[in-house]
C-alpha cells in the first residue's frame, strides 16, 4: 500500500534536499536522485563502512538514500544535460537547493513544479550552524557547558521535511500551465521546525523550560534524567496527578511527605532537593521496574535507551521500526522503515551506487516522450511574475475535524489550516487542552495562551462534551462532512468515544484518518509521553552530550513534537493524493518516537557497521574543522563556526590572523581534523574578543557558514523576519496583537501565506453545528444541557 505510488520526483543531490527526498522515496515515490559525476557530498561524509564500495562507503549516505535511484550527470556531457532536461519535464516535482551544482540548469529549466530550499545566510551543510540559528542550541545541554550540537542532522531535516510536505502540496494547485514554484528559506525552516514557539512566548514575556524571554540552557530541567541500577530514566512530575504517581512509585518517602509538596510552586522551588531524595531511592531499582510500574501508575516516565536498547525494544520490535535489507555491498542490515506504519508497505530497497540508475532514466524519459513534449510546452509558456496575485491555498475545500492536543497533531492540523484546509478543532472545558492551561494570567486564563496559540493558528473550534452519548453524536455527525479525521488522545479513548478508524469509516469510507500517539500501538501502547520523554525512548538523548558529560541530557527543547507532526502531515498530504487518484482513504499509524528516530538513521545504522559504539560528539564533526561552538564576549554568549572546504579555511585563517594564518600543518580537511584540539583554542580567542554580532558579520561576509546561537531576544530582534513574514503580528480578541511564527514557505511570484490567530474556546460553535445541520432548537437544547459550548 503505498502512499506514492507513480509520483516521480527528481532530487538535485544535496544535504538540504536529501531528507526530503528519503522521505518522498519511503512513501512509495519514485526519486530520481541527481548527480554530478564525482558523486554527491554525501558520499563523503564519515563514519565509513567497512567493505563497503567506494561510493557507497558513507554510512550517513546509505541511511538517508534507501529506495532512491541515482543518476551521474557530467556537466561536459550533451548527451546527459539532455537527459537532465527530460527528468526535469517527467518529473511530478522537482527538489533543488539554491547551492547544488545544477541549480542553475533547474531554475532555466522551469519545472512545472519546484521546491527549493534556500540558504541565503550562507549556513552550509554541517547543521550545527543552522542548529545555533534556528534558537535550539540555546537551550541544549548542560548549563555548566557549551552549548551542545543535537546528533546528526536536525536543522537540515527539519528543511527537508517542509521541502517534502510542499512538495506534494504543490500537487493540490489547479494553476493551469503556470509553472508554481515553493522557497522554503533554511534558516525560516530550522527554526519553525525546531522552535516555532520561541517567538511567540517572547511576545507575551513568558518563558518555558529554557524558551521564550530567557532562553537558557538547563540541562535536563524540568525533566529529570536519574540513574537507575541499570541505567537511566526521564520522569514527569508537573501535574498533581503525576505527582501523586511519583510519591507512589517512591514508596512515599517521609522527606516528600508534607502538604506543602502537593504546591506546585513549591515543588518547583525545591526541584533539586526532589532530585536529590529519589535519586537514593531509584538508585538500586532496575530501569524496566521503574519505567513499567511508573506507567501503570498513570505517571510520565521513560527509559533513557541507548542505540542497541532501542532496536531490541520489545515494544520498537513489536512495531517493526528496523526491516531487514540485503545491501550489495554489506550484506545484511537493519535500517528504519518511515515513520508511518501503514499494511504491505513497499519493502525498503538499499542506497544507490553512483549513477546505477542512469540507464534505466534514460529508458523512462523515452518512454515519456508524449508527455515531455507538453511539459516542455507549459514551462516555456508557464510564468511566476504575477506578484500581485495572493499565494495558493493548495488545501483549500479540504475539510479536517481534529480530536488533538499539545504539540503534535494540533500542529500539523495548523499548517493545513494555513494551506487553506478548514480545520475544526474538537475540544472540552472538561479536559482542556494542557496548552490552554499555560495562559497569560495564569490557570483558567485558556484563550490567552502563547504555546496553545501558535500550535492552533488558523483553526477553528468547537467545544463538545464526548463523556456524553449526545455530544459523540454531535461529533460523528461532523464525520460524513470531513476528508480527515486527526487525532492523538492516550490508548483507547478515540474507541470509547466511538470514533475510532473503523466506527468513522463506516461512516465515512474514503476518511483519511490520522491518529499519532507518542510510543503509537502495541507492548506500550496507552503509556503516556511527552517530548523531552520520547527523545530519550527514541534513543536520541544518548547520543546528545558532549564526550565528558557525566551523562547525556539532550535538550529541554519540545523535541521531537514539533517536526513529527509535520513530518506526520507529509504521509497525510500523500494519503489525500492518494485518495483523490483512487477514492480511497486509508488509516496512518504514526507514533511520535519514530519520527525522532528517523532523524537520527545514520547513527543506527552506524551503531551495526562500526568497529566501536556510537558515542556523542558534542560539538565536533567527523567530517569538519573547525566546528563548534565558540565562546563570545559577554555572559554566556557564544558562536557556532564550521568550516567546510579549504578554501573556507583559507578565509578564516586570514581573517583570524596570528598563529592559525602561519600555519602549514591546516591546509586540508585531514589535517584540520587530526589537529582540531590545536585550533580550537587560537579561535575561541578571537571570538572571546568580539560580541557574536561582531564575529557573526565578520565571518558572514567572508564566506565562513556562522551564526550566533540565537536566543528568544535575537529572534524578537531580527527585523528582517518580521518584515519580511516569517513573524507575523496577529490580532486576538483578548491576548491582544502577538507575534507568531509563520509558514517558512514562500510562493513565487505570489508571496507569504498568511496567519491566522488560533481560536477562542468554542469561537465556532454555531457556525459548525448550523452547517451541519442541527436546528438552532436543537444546537439550545444541547448547549442547556452542557453538551455542547462546554
Amino acid at each position: 500500500m503505498s502512499l506514492l505510488d507513480g509520483f516521480v520526483v527528481v532530487e538535485f543531490a544535496h544535504p538540504l534536499t536529501e531528507y526530503a527526498g528519503h522521505v518522498l522515496a519511503g512513501l512509495g515515490a519514485t526519486v530520481w536522485l541527481v548527480e554530478p559525476s564525482a558523486g554527491s557530498d554525501t558520499r563523503q561524509r564519515r563514519p565509513f563502512a567497512n567493505g563497503a564500495s567506494e561510493s557507497r562507503k558513507s554510512i550517513p549516505f546509505l541511511a538517508r538514500n534507501l529506495n532512491k535511484k541515482s543518476v551521474a550527470i557530467d556537466r561536459n556531457s550533451d548527451a546527459d544535460l539532455r537527459l537532465l532536461q527530460d527528468l526535469l519535464c517527467a518529473a511530478d516535482v522537482v527538489l533543488d537547493a539554491s547551492t547544488s551544482e545544477f541549480h542553475a540548469q533547474v531554475e532555466s529549466a522551469r519545472p512545472g513544479r519546484l521546491v527549493t530550499v534556500t540558504d541565503d545566510m550562507g549556513l552550509g551543510s554541517s547543521s550545527i550552524v543552522g542548529f545555533a540559528a534556528s534558537g535550539g542550541l540555546s537551550s541544549s545541554g548542560w548549563p555548566h557547558q557549551p552549548p551542545c550540537n543535537a546528533p546528526s542532522w536536525l536543522a537540515l531535516d527539519a528543511a527537508g521535511i517542509y521541502a517534502a510536505g510542499m512538495a506534494i502540496a504543490a500537487c493540490f494547485v489547479d494553476n493551469g500551465s503556470e509553472p508554481i514554484a515553493y522557497d522554503i528559506p533554511y534558516a525560516e525552516a530550522a527554526l519553525a521546525g525546531i522552535t516555532p514557539w520561541t517567538r511567540p512566548l517572547h511576545s507575551y514575556g513568558m518563558v518555558v523550560s529554557g524558551q521564550g524571554a530567557a532562553s537558557a540552557r538547563l540541562g535536563a530541567g524540568p525533566y529529570p534524567i536519574l540513574r537507575c541500577r541499570d541505567g537511566f530514566i526521564r520522569v514527569l512530575t508537573a501535574r498533581g496527578r503525576q505527582w501523586d504517581a511519583w510519591l507512589e512509585l517512591l514508596g512515599h518517602p517521609e522527606a516528600l511527605a508534607s502538604d506543602e509538596w502537593n504546591d506546585g510552586r513549591f515543588r518547583a522551588a525545591n526541584f533539586e532537593v526532589m532530585v536529590a531524595i529519589a535519586s537514593e531511592i531509584v538508585a538500586d531499582r532496575s530501569v524496566d521496574d521503574l519505567f513499567k510500574a511508573g506507567q501503570s501508575l498513570g505517571l510520565t516516565i521513560t527509559p533513557v535507551l541507548s542505540l542497541d536498547a532501542v532496536m531490541s525494544d520489545e515494544h520498537v520490535q513489536a512495531r517493526q521500526l528496523f526491516t531487514t535489507v540485503l545491501d550489495p555491498d554489506l550484506g545484511a542490515i537493519q535500517v528504519l522503515r518511515p515513520p508511518v506504519r501503514l499494511p504491505n508497505a513497499k519493502p525498503q530497497v538499499p542506497a544507490p551506487s553512483l549513477g546505477q540508475h542512469s540507464d534505466e532514466a534514460a529508458a523512462f524519459v523515452a518512454s515519456h516522450s508524449p508527455a515531455l513534449e507538453r511539459s516542455a510546452d507549459s514551462a516555456a509558456n508557464g510564468t511566476r511574475d504575477d506578484a500581485s496575485a495572493a499565494p495558493h491555498l493548495p488545501l483549500a475545500g479540504i475539510r479536517v475535524l481534529e480530536f488533538g492536543v499539545g504539540a503534535v497533531v494540533p500542529e500539523a492540523a495548523s499548517m493545513m489550516a494555513l494551506l487553506g484546509a478548514e480545520v475544526i478543532k474538537v475540544e472540552s472545558r472538561h479536559h482542556l487542552d494542557f496548552l490552554r492551561q499555560l495562559g497569560l494570567n495564569g490557570p483558567g486564563d485558556f484563550n490567552n495562551c502563547p504555546s496553545f496559540n501558535q500550535m492552533n493558528l488558523g483553526v477553528k473550534s468547537i467545544a463538545v462534551d464526548l463523556r456524553s452519548e449526545e455530544g459523540q453524536a454531535v461529533a460523528r455527525g461532523l464525520v460524513a462532512g470531513s476528508d480527515v479525521v486527526m487525532e492523538n488522545m492516550r490508548g483507547p479513548v478515540m474507541a470509547k468515544f466511538g470514533l475510532d478508524y473503523e466506527s468513522v469509516r463506516k461512516i465515512r469510507p474514503d476518511i483519511v484518518y490520522l491518529s499519532s500517539q507518542g510510543l503509537g500501538s502495541g507492548p506500550y501502547g496507552g503509556f503516556q509521553t511527552f517530548g523531552p520523554n520520547l527523545q530519550t525512548f527514541a534513543g536520541v538523548t544518548s547520543v546528545w552530550a558532549h564526550p565528558d558529560d557525566p551523562h547525556p541530557v539532550g535538550s529541554t527543547l519540545n523535541h521531537p513534537d514539533h517536526l513529527a507532526g509535520k513530518q506526520a502531515l507529509v504521509a497525510l498530504l500523500a494519503a489525500l493524493k492518494r485518495r483523490a487518484a483512487t477514492g480511497e482513504g486509508c488509516y496512518l499509524d504514526c507514533a511520535q518516537f519514530e519520527a525522532a528516530a528517523a532523524l537520527i538513521g545514520d547513527k543506527f545504522l552506524a551503531q551495526q557497521l562500526s568497529d566501536a559504539p556510537v558515542l556523542p560528539l558534542g560539538n565536533r564533526s567527523l567530517d569538519f574543522a573547525p566546528h563548534g561552538c565558540y565562546p563570545c564576549l559577554g555572559e554566556d554568549q557564544w558562536c557556532a563556526i564550521a568550516v567546510e572546504t579549504d578554501e573556507q579555511w583559507a578565509t578564516l585563517a586570514h581573517v583570524v590572523g596570528g598563529e592559525l594564518e602561519n600555519r602549514n600543518d591546516l591546509q586540508t580537511a585531514g589535517q584540520r581534523l587530526l589537529l582540531a584540539d590545536s585550533i580550537d583554542p587560537a579561535l575561541a580567542a578571537w571570538t572571546r574578543s568580539r560580541t557574536p554580532a561582531e564575529a557573526e558579520e565578520t565571518l558572514r561576509a567572508a564566506g565562513v557558514p556562522v551564526s550566533r546561537v540565537v536566543t528568544g531576544d535575537d529572534l524578537a530582534a531580527r527585523e528582517d523576519w518580521h518584515v519580511e513574514g516569517l513573524f507575523q503580528s496577529v490580532p486576538h480578541p483578548t491576548a491582544g496583537a502577538r507575534w507568531h511564527t509563520g509558514l517558512p514557505v514562500r510562493e513565487r511570484g505570489r508571496g507569504r501565506l498568511p496567519v491566522l490567530r488560533a481560536p477562542l474556546l468554542g469561537e465556532h460553535d454555531q457556525e459548525i453545528y448550523l452547517g451541519a445541520g442541527l436546528s438552532t432548537e436543537q444546537i439550545s437544547q444541547f448547549a442547556a444541557a452542557g453538551t455542547i459550548g462546554y
